[in-house]
């Protein structure tokens, strides 16, 4: 290399290095006055609060357990409803049953009537009216009522029509005839009464 090309770089590097030289000084400026901003607003901040900050994490914590106490209590409240509904339905399906049985023993006792003249002796009625009444008062301890359906104006919800007769002096639509007594469980009508209503 010749003189003037090394001078003409040692020109180059020293511009370089007053170049840098320049902007160091201004980073470094522009650091210091970032770090005295920051300086300025913690002396403005308040200082955290441990007793505060503590205070509204009970809240918080507070507020979710007692959601959470509400949620379970409901939770219980909706379980106990739902088991106490399907044992009821579970017992009306028993009963239901047991209806059939009533119906067969009330049509026996229609059948051997006290005046007929049958074969069957007064103890077999006898028989037959008890084993009646012991499912009549069986039905009644569980609940079950009987739908008091004649004279009444119908009903879908409690009768069930099987017929309609003209009938003179009564309104349509009034229940003249129970083909079949419905009964009640509860607040739940267990089987409706098959009527036949005036036309």
């Amino acid at each position: 290399m010749s003189k003037p090309e090394k001078n003409e770089e040692k020109l180059a590097a020293e511009k370089a290095s007053q170049a840098a030289g320049d902007v160091q000084p201004e980073a470094a400026s522009a650091d210091e006055e970032i770090e005295a901003l920051a300086a300025e607003v913690m002396e403005f901040a308040p200082e955290p609060d441990p007793l505060a900050d503590m205070t509204a994490e009970r809240d918080e914590f507070k507020e979710k357990w007692l959601r959470l106490v509400a949620e379970m209590d409901n939770l219980r409240k909706r379980s106990s409803r739902e088991l106490v509904q399907s044992r009821k339905f579970a017992q009306a399906d028993v009963l239901r049953s047991f209806l059939e049985v009533q119906d067969n023993f009330e049509r026996a006792l229609q059948s051997v009537s006290a005046e007929a003249d049958t074969d069957a002796p007064d103890s077999f009625r006898q028989g037959v009216e008890m084993i009646h009444q012991k499912i009549n008062g069986v039905l009644k301890e569980k609940g079950v009522t009987p739908l008091e359906a004649l004279d009444a104006t119908f009903d879908p919800n409690f009768h069930d029509a099987v017929g309609q007769l003209p009938r003179e002096g009564v309104e349509s639509g009034i229940v003249i005839e129970v083909v079949q007594q419905g009964y009640n469980f509860g607040d739940m009508v267990l089987r409706p009464a098959r009527v036949i209503i005036s036309a």
